[in-house]
Formats: C-alpha cells, structure tokens, sequence
C-alpha cells in the first residue's frame, strides 16, 4: 500500500456518499474523514455505516454529512507524547474499527495535522496478531467449503481475515474441521440461489468470492437448468446485491474452458477468441459478460479464469484430470488415456489457486478493477499423455494404455503472463510432488474409499472421462 496523506483520507462536506465510498476503496482503508472549507474535522465515516445507510434507503447521491460520526476517534496533538493516552485511544480504534492502519492527530482547533501508521507508534498491543499485519477485513467466500474453497478459507483465516461461508455443503463439512471453531469464521449452510439468502451473507462484507457452480461439463450437462440457474442467474444476483451494498470488490472464479477447441498450440491471453464447446463454459461466459456489464467507478469485478486444478485438498474430489489419473493408477493399477492424449490442458495445484485469490484481494484496486486473468503457470501447460506419463512415473507398477477415441474436443495452450507481471503471482507447486503427495494419502490410508460418492461432483464413469 502507498503512503497515505491527510489529503487523501479527508473530503469536503459536500462529498456525495457515493464518492466517500469511492474514495475509501480506492485507498484500500474503510473510513474517510470530512471536514469543513476552514479544514476543521466535521467527523467520520466508514464503509459498514455507508452500508447501514444504503439498506435503510439512503440514497448515495446524498451528502455525506447526512451520515456521518460526529465523534471520531483521533488524537489530539498534545497526547502523541502521553503513553497511556495514545495507547487507550489506539486500543479503543482498533476495538471499534477492526483492521485500522492509522490514527489521525488533530491540534487544539480540530484541525488535521498528520495521519500516524499504528505500527509507527510502538505500542506493544499492536504487535502483530495475524500474519498480514492486522487485517480484519470480512471476506464472503460462496463455495468456501469446496474443493478450492476449503484452501483458500483456511489461507484468508491464516491471514486474519474474518470469513463467512455461503455453501449447500453437499459433500458433508468434513472440509471445514480444521476451522470451523475458529472465532473468525462463519458457515451459512443455504443455497446462494435463495435471494433472501444472498442479502444476508452480505452483511457487513468488505470483498466477496464466488468459487459455488456446478462445475465440469458431466454435472451441467446432466442438470442444465441447475447449471444456468448457479453459474449464472445466481451468480448475476449475487453481483447486483453486493453493488447495491456498496460492496466492490468482487471475485468471480471462471475457466479456461471457455478457450473451447482450438487448432493449432498457439498461447491463448486474455484477448483470445472464445470458442466453448459445453453448456459448463457456456455458462461462465455469460456470467463474465454479465459482471463486466456491472462495472462502474465503484464497482469492481476481477475475473479468474481457472486452470485445471489438481492436488490434495480439505474436500478431496477424484474428477480431476490429474487426481483420477493418480487414483486409477493407485487402485486399479491402470492409467487409461483415450485418443493418443494429444490435446492441451493448462494445470494448477489448488494451493496455488488460492494464492491467486489472495493476490487480487490485497492488489491495490486500480490493478484488479474489471479486469480478466488467466489463473496457472506458463510452465504447466501439458498434454493429456504428459500428465499420464508424469503419473507413471510416480506409480511404475501401473499399466499405461492408449485406447479408442477422445469425445472430449477441448485443445488450449494458455499465457498466463499478464498474472505474473501485474500481480507478481507465480505457481511453486510441480506436478510430481503433488502426484507423490496424493498417491501417498491413497496408498497408506490418509484417504479411506477412494469410491467414496463425496470425492465426486458427478458420479459415473471415469476410467472414461474426468471434468475439467
């Protein structure tokens, strides 16, 4: 974050709320102070009042006097040198306004004269409780009990955020063991196709993270109107409650498969032509388009769209390209590939993935605002046959084959550059370790029945086929 000053951090008395919320997220803080035209302090307002405000009918184009807190806490000049008076009114902002980074000193007229980082004041109740330096942003994570989800909940909790899960829980809350006791967390088991619901979760929200979908071509091919209704009406729902709730910062989890079929190994960016070949990428097409369509000067959708993911998870799921290749060759001593295993998947390790989430929430806003990245590493584009001949590697005593022809017409090459160059974001788990690592969990016991149905988005056939 860049230094922030007192210019900054202080709007006129004539600012609109809509523009005090754009202010406020643009420097990443959840407060801004008013003052008058003499510069004197008039009050604060934070980002949980501007949506109190809004859901008693508030309109934003009001002025944000109309809402203010007249009783700001701030220190004045003469107490930066009392100890016990800077450390109560330290203690008492960071009781009131959870995840604050500065205090503002005012003079005997009121009148702003700095703006102090906490840290800088070397008070030892500041002393770091979270990993990321105090934040305590509260963080909506729909589908946080996933396959993704469950890894990225448990990161944003290491790193003191506060998380409140929106998921069905379909496949049980065995994923969530690790934390789900943990004071900072919060699971609504509910539907996000549920309005009511929606509105709900949101409360109190900084950033919101939408993993939840039917995910894979099998499961929306065999539920199509579910499909259209999660992957896109709901999603579609979801982004206009939490515009509506001045909520802005907003991640949404697409796919590479929206690249479709394509002929030649050409690296696809950003710009690349679409070409879908499933209801599945379908789907996320339309809800991209959608979040886009809802982009303003305060709002702000960052769209991932996601590599294959592969490796061990808190809610393990064998559907994955890699994982059921793993699985086969651990349990049936077979690795099937069907076609020859000529065409192109972009991977990546759901640890990684997470970290990517991680990135765009604490990217400055300018960075992510409206803006599409293709979430994997340029050094993971593989063959489907170098997956399998990776697996084989791992287990030898497995049989590989090559049978019949491939039904899946899917065929990308990915550039993730522009991740890496705008978010310094760089995958470090290989496909060997991880293969290693989930054979390990199979073969001494970590992991039960390898047929248990939870494993499995769609249960079918898949010596034969795997999602993603």
């Amino acid at each position: 974050m860049k230094n922030i000053t007192l210019s900054d951090i202080t709007i006129g008395e004539n600012t609109i709320i809509k523009e005090a919320m754009r202010v406020i997220d643009l420097l990443g803080l959840r407060l801004v102070y008013i003052v008058d035209k003499e510069n004197k302090l008039l009050g604060v307002v934070s980002d949980s009042e501007i949506r109190k405000a809004i859901i008693k009918g508030v309109d934003i184009k009001e002025k944000v006097t109309g809402i203010l807190n007249p009783a700001p806490l701030v220190l004045k000049s003469e107490d930066l040198k009392n100890p016990y008076q800077r450390s109560r009114m330290v203690r008492e902002l960071r009781k009131k306004m959870p995840g604050s980074e500065y205090i503002l000193v005012v003079d005997k007229d009121n009148h702003p004269t700095e703006l102090i980082p906490l840290k800088n004041l070397d008070i030892k109740l500041l002393n770091g409780k979270h990993k990321n330096g105090g934040n305590n942003k509260h963080i909506l994570v729909v589908g946080g009990a996933g396959y993704l989800g469950s890894v990225l909940t448990e990161k944003l909790v290491e790193r003191g955020y506060r998380v409140r899960i929106l998921d069905l829980l379909m496949y049980g809350e065995e994923s969530l063991k690790n934390i789900s006791k943990n004071k900072n967390v919060e699971v609504v088991k509910d539907d996000m196709r549920n309005i009511s619901t929606l509105v709900k979760a949101l409360a109190d929200i900084d950033a919101v993270v939408n993993l939840a979908a039917l995910v894979g071509d099998p499961m929306c091919k065999d539920k199509p109107e579910m499909a259209i209704e999660t992957n896109y009406l709901a999603n579609k729902a979801l982004a206009d409650a939490a515009k509506y709730h001045q909520i802005n910062r907003f991640l949404y989890a697409s796919t590479c498969s929206v690249y479709g079929e394509s002929d030649d190994d050409k690296e696809l960016d950003e710009n690349a032509s679409l070409n879908p070949v499933s209801l599945y990428a379908r789907s996320k097409i339309q809800s991209e388009e959608a979040l886009l369509d809802l982009q303003d000067e305060n709002f702000a959708p960052t769209i991932l769209r996601m590599s294959t993911l592969y490796g061990h998870s808190h809610r393990m799921r064998f559907d994955l390209v890699v994982n059921t290749m793993t699985k086969n060759a651990a349990i049936d001593k077979k690795i099937t590939v069907f076609g020859g295993g000529k065409h192109w998947r972009p991977l990546l390790h759901v640890e990684d993935a997470a970290d990517a989430y991680v990135k765009c929430l604490e990217a400055p806003l300018s960075k992510v605002k409206g803006e599409i990245f293709n979430v994997g590493s340029n050094l993971q584009n593989f063959r489907i046959i170098d997956i399998a001949n990776a697996v084989h590697k791992i287990i030898p005593d497995a049989e590989l084959s090559i049978e019949g022809e491939n039904n899946d017409p899917r065929n990308y090459v990915v550039s993730f550059s522009k991740i890496e160059k705008t978010l310094e974001f760089k995958a470090v788990h290989s496909l060997e370790s991880s293969i290693t690592r989930m054979h390990r969990a199979i073969t001494q016991g970590e992991i039960k029945d390898t047929n248990d149905p939870c494993y499995y988005n769609v249960k079918y056939n898949f010596h034969a086929k795997s999602e993603e």
